[in-house]
Parts: C-alpha cells; sequence; structure tokens
C-alpha cells in the first residue's frame, strides 16, 4: 500500500513540474513574441518633401517708433489774444494757409502815433528845405556867409533823416499788423493745438505744430542675424501691421473699409549702419514709409512686418519642422526607417519657410508631426504630405 501510495505521490509532482515548467516556456516565449512584434512594429508620423520654392524674405519687428521729418510750429510774431481760430486738429493746411488771427489793440494807436510823428517830421523838413533853397540864392549872391548856407544844408539832412526814420517805424508797426495773422509754415496735419480762441500768445510763442505725414520714418536697432535675412537692400519691401496696431486715425479714415490684416504701406531701407562690410553683432538701421494715404501717424506701433517683394527660388522646409536654433537640426527617417536627428545649415526665411543651404537634397522628406514623446532610433514610417501646387 505504501508503494502505491509513493508512486502516486511521484507521478503527481512530476506531472506538476512538468505543467509549471511548460508554463515558464509559453510565457517567456510570449514574452519574447511581443518584444519581436514591438520591435517590428512602426509609428506613423507625418513629412513633408524639401523642394524649391518662391521664398519672400521678412524682417519681423516687436515694435517701431514713427516719427516725421518734416514737421514745424506756426509761430506768433506778435503779442495779443486770439481773435479767431481758423484751423481744428488734424486738419490738413496748406503751406501760408492761415491758422488764426490775433488781436494787438496797441497797434492801431502805435500807428496813429507813429502818423503823427511822421506829420511832425515832415514839417519840419520841408521848413528846412526852404530855408536851404532861400540861403543858396543869398550865397550866389554874396549876401550870407558860406558857412550859414552850409549849416541850413546841414539842418535840411538831419531832419530828412528823422522823417525817414518815422516812416520806417510805421511800416514796422504795419507789418506787425500784418503779422497778427499766423500761417502755416509747411503743408500737412495740425497735429497739436497750443492755443485756441480767446488765449492770449506772446511773440514767438507756437500756436500749432503741423506735420507731413506723407513720408513717416524710423531708426531702430536691429540684429545683424535678422537684418541680413532680406539683404540685399535693394528692390522693393512692404510694411505691414495689425489694424488694431493702427491709430485712431486709420479707424477714423474715410478708407477705413479698405484697411484689413493685408494692408501694407511701401517702405525703402535708407540706411544701414555699420555697413556689411563690419562684422557687428547689431545694426541701426533707417527707414523711410510711403504713408501718402495718411492713415500712419507719430507713434509706437507693434508686430511689424517687413516683406522683401522680390521672391527667391530656394530649397526649403516648413520653420517648424526645425528646432535647436543654435545647430539647426530636423527629424528625418534613416536607410533602416529609425528616428533620427539631420543637422543642417539654413538661409534666408519668410513666414512659413526656410532655406536649406546645407544638410538635405531636393526630395529629401523631414518629419513635420507625430515626434513628440518618441526616442531617437524608433522604427517610424512616414506619411508624406503632399503640398498644394
Amino acid at each position: 500500500m505504501k508503494k502505491f501510495y509513493f508512486a502516486a505521490t511521484f507521478v503527481i509532482l512530476t506531472l506538476s513540474a512538468a505543467f509549471l515548467g511548460y508554463g515558464v516556456y509559453l510565457n517567456k516565449t510570449s514574452d519574447s513574441h511581443i518584444e519581436t512584434m514591438l520591435a517590428s512594429r512602426a509609428v506613423n508620423l507625418i513629412g513633408v518633401r524639401v523642394s524649391y520654392r518662391e521664398l519672400y524674405p521678412e524682417l519681423y519687428l516687436n515694435y517701431i517708433n514713427l516719427r516725421t521729418r518734416n514737421q514745424a510750429d506756426a509761430i506768433a510774431q506778435i503779442d495779443g489774444q486770439i481773435e479767431e481760430l481758423y484751423v481744428f486738429h488734424e486738419q490738413v493746411v496748406k503751406p501760408d494757409q492761415p491758422i488764426c488771427r490775433i488781436v494787438n489793440k496797441d497797434v492801431p494807436l502805435a500807428i496813429a502815433r507813429a502818423d503823427a510823428d511822421i506829420a511832425k517830421a515832415e514839417a519840419a523838413y520841408l521848413q528846412t528845405v526852404s530855408a536851404a533853397e532861400r540861403n543858396k540864392r543869398l550865397a550866389a549872391e554874396d549876401a550870407i556867409a558860406t558857412s550859414e548856407l552850409e549849416t541850413s544844408i546841414s539842418q535840411m539832412n538831419a531832419l530828412k533823416a528823422e522823417l525817414d526814420a518815422a516812416r520806417i517805424a510805421k511800416k514796422q508797426i504795419e507789418q506787425q499788423m500784418n503779422s497778427q495773422t499766423v500761417t502755416a509754415p509747411l503743408a500737412g496735419a495740425v497735429i497739436v493745438l497750443y492755443k485756441h480762441t480767446g488765449d492770449f500768445v506772446g511773440k514767438g510763442e507756437p500756436v500749432a505744430m503741423i506735420a507731413d505725414f506723407s513720408k513717416m520714418y524710423f531708426t531702430k536697432l536691429i540684429e545683424d542675424e535678422k537684418i541680413k535675412n532680406i539683404a540685399p537692400i535693394d528692390g522693393k519691401f512692404s510694411l505691414r501691421t495689425n489694424l488694431v496696431n493702427m491709430t485712431e486715425k486709420a479707424f477714423d479714415s474715410a478708407a477705413r473699409s479698405s484697411f484689413n490684416e493685408n494692408t501694407s504701406f511701401g517702405i525703402e531701407i535708407t540706411s544701414i549702419l555699420p555697413p556689411f562690410s563690419e562684422n557687428v553683432p547689431v545694426r541701426s538701421v533707417t527707414c523711410e514709409i510711403d504713408n501718402r494715404l495718411g492713415v500712419m501717424e507719430i507713434g509706437v506701433y507693434t508686430d511689424i512686418a517687413i516683406r522683401k517683394e522680390t521672391a527667391k527660388k530656394a530649397l526649403s522646409i516648413p520653420i517648424s519642422t526645425v528646432f535647436d536654433r543654435e545647430e539647426p537640426k530636423v527629424y528625418v527617417r534613416d536607410a533602416d526607417s529609425r528616428l533620427t536627428a539631420h543637422g543642417i545649415i539654413t538661409g534666408i526665411r519668410d513666414a512659413e519657410y526656410v532655406e536649406v543651404l546645407a544638410g538635405l537634397e531636393e526630395g529629401d522628406v523631414v518629419i513635420t508631426s507625430g515626434v513628440e514623446g518618441l526616442d531617437l532610433g524608433a522604427r517610424i514610417d512616414v506619411s508624406v504630405e503632399e503640398e498644394p501646387q
């Protein structure tokens, strides 16, 4: 009986060990199979081909401070009170157009006094003229001494000088009266009114500021890398800014409906200092803007894009595919269908694409999306996104 018990126990233990070993074998085989399947499975990513595209290089600036070179004050030439103001804020005026009229009550009195001075000097002068003529006749008959004649002539000349001085004084006062009307020093818009009707103004004080907005300009320090992106600086350029960043005048303009996010202004780069021949990190750039429509005014504008209107056909890729600014790289699929990073050298860029000078060839595919969370070396499959022609 005991022999049968031990034999049965042995058989049970043997079968248990066999089942346990088979289970371990199946588990290891399954894990190995799963690992093999995972290793052979590729992650689907999206890419785009490296190709030649027409790029319009752009320069982006956070802000600019617009100014005008043509602005001047309308100056009062006489003391007095502003009787009438002929212009209003933002009104467009022509050269010598009346700005205001100044009344000085002392001027008419001064003219009356000048007339009296002239009459008095003229009467005295005419008396000496008569005396000198009489003395000339008497001197010719040796009836008076020559010295007496000379004295009468000297008196006549002196009174003539006094008469001339009185007449000049009156002209000066008359000029002051004419100066009661202050005029515009140049063509432009009235951007500041320093005085209003009823205000007192002194001689030499400004009444209004006039500015010509047909050409605006700004000067800004720009990084060498950015300004070189639109070099050379010949050719046509345009400037764009968001509509919300324009001054109120742009919204109040009669042509308001014609302005939108794509509105652009002609711009000329007039100066870059120091020149490109000098290796510096930052350059001073001056630009002039064609603002003949009068939309833009003096002040700060933000979110500026300066675009070169001459296109360059360049081997390029989307800017969004490039990472690591110091050493630009892109993600690509290598010969073994593995994810890898590829170093490149970049050139000019526009709003969407950047030129590739080295590191890629036409027809290569760069990864545009789907790499998040993947490690380099992961097996990938890339679907090429076709761009519209």
